[in-house]
Order: C-alpha cells, then sequence, then structure tokens
C-alpha cells in the first residue's frame, strides 16, 4: 500500500500543482483500466485471475480516497473557508468503499450474474466520480494550492505504485494437489513468510475448511471458490 504524503512547504514552483491533477487523472485511468481487466476475468469466469487484480484494485483505490481525504481535501478547504466544493466527493468516496466491501464479501463463483452487476455498476460510479473531481476538485486545487511540493509527491506515489503493481503479471498460483498433508499447509505458510504483504493464491485438490482458523490467527484473509476441473481455488491476504 502507498505512504500517504502530508503537506508541506511550499516550493514556489507554479507547476507543480498542475502535475497533482495530471498525476491523480493519470491514476483514475490506470484504476479505469484494471478495472476493464477484471470485468474480463470474470466475465470469463477465471475467478483465481479475478480475485489477485481485485486485491491489487482495491488497495489502490483505498490509497487514493486516504491521499484525497486525508491530505488534499483538508488543503483545499483551508484555502476556500468552505467544505462545499469537497463534501459530495468524501460522500462519493464513502460509497466506493462499501462497493468494494460488497465486492471482497462475495463468493462470484456462487453468483456470477450479481458479480457482474456490482461490477458494472463500481465501473460506472469510479468513472462517474472521476468526471466530477476533474470538474470541481482539481481546478480549485491547482487555482489556489500552487507549488505544494509534498502534495505534488504524495499524488506521483499513487501513479507510480499503480504502474508497477497493476502492470506486474501476477504470479502462478501455489498448485497443491497432489500433496499429502500436512505438506500444503507447511508450503502455504512458507510462501507467506518469504512475503507477507503480497497476495498468495493457491490450488488445492478441495476447500481446505481447518486451514482457515490457522490463517485468521495468523492476520491474515482468504476466499476462494471451486475450480471448473474439480479443485479449489485459495486467495490469502493479509487482514
Amino acid at each position: 500500500m502507498t505512504h500517504i504524503k502530508g503537506a508541506g512547504q511550499r516550493t514556489g514552483d507554479a507547476g507543480a500543482m498542475v502535475d497533482i491533477s495530471g498525476f491523480l487523472d493519470t491514476h483514475h485511468a490506470l484504476i479505469e483500466a484494471q478495472l476493464a481487466r477484471i470485468l474480463s476475468a470474470a466475465r470469463a469466469a477465471d475467478w483465481g485471475t479475478y480475485r489477485a487484480r481485485f486485491v491489487v484494485l482495491r488497495a489502490s483505490v483505498l490509497d487514493h480516497i486516504a491521499y484525497e481525504d486525508q491530505v488534499l481535501f483538508p488543503e483545499v478547504v483551508r484555502v476556500l473557508g468552505s467544505e462545499n466544493e469537497v463534501l459530495a466527493l468524501r460522500e462519493e468516496h464513502e460509497r466506493l468503499r462499501q462497493h468494494f466491501e460488497t465486492l471482497g464479501a462475495a463468493a462470484p463463483e456462487h453468483d456470477p450474474a450479481g458479480c457482474m452487476g456490482e461490477l458494472e455498476d463500481l465501473n460506472a460510479f469510479v468513472r462517474q466520480h472521476h468526471k466530477r473531481e476533474l470538474r470541481v476538485c482539481y481546478p480549485a486545487a491547482d487555482r489556489f494550492l500552487p507549488g505544494d511540493a509534498a502534495l505534488a509527491q504524495g499524488a506521483r506515489a499513487l501513479v507510480d505504485a499503480a504502474r508497477v503493481e497493476f502492470g506486474a503479471d501476477l504470479p502462478p498460483p501455489l498448485d497443491l494437489r497432489g500433496l499429502q498433508p500436512p505438506e500444503p499447509i507447511v508450503r502455504i505458510f512458507a510462501a507467506l513468510e518469504r512475503a507477507p504483504d503480497k497476495p498468495l493464491r493457491a490450488i488445492l485438490p478441495h476447500e481446505p475448511v481447518p486451514l482457515y482458523a490457522l490463517l485468521r490467527d495468523r492476520g491474515f484473509r482468504c476466499g476462494g471458490g471451486t475450480r471448473p476441473d474439480g479443485g479449489y481455488d485459495l486467495l490469502i491476504e493479509k487482514a
């Protein structure tokens, strides 16, 4: 997850604030492209790819929201002396969180039509929100917050992280079918120990119900579903 930078000393560079709008606009475009990939995976019922890409998208969107709510919007309110420019955007941020909470808790293979409907709603809402920010918030920031290097640094960090995370190929899943217990669990925890902050996808012969409590005790959450070939696709991430 991207580290959120706070506002700092003005640099006097009048062009820096233009970069903030440009970086946030670019980040929105990257988010929308990632959403398109997730929609394609859902249409193909490729739920393993869907889950892995969704986890990365959710983290990036929540970082974007946190930057605006905690860093950019307070500066806009400070210089304008009013919250009118950002109130509706804050409400839309809450709606975005609700969309991601709903999708994160869903089992799409059991209700693919419902998943697709929620994804389509999210896709439309993200684009609508982007247009509102371009029309309302970013121009106000450009006019009244020129030359804030820390604000620009935080916005650029969102873009840099998204380009790496969205552009990276998904790591191959651990295929643990054919192994005798407790070898699958041993390999899962060894992989989580090597990279605890990265999502881990594993393929097992059946749903690993006994594993769930062990993962929760170690600070992880998981979701999964049955594969067309009869195996079970599990995605594990840091809680």
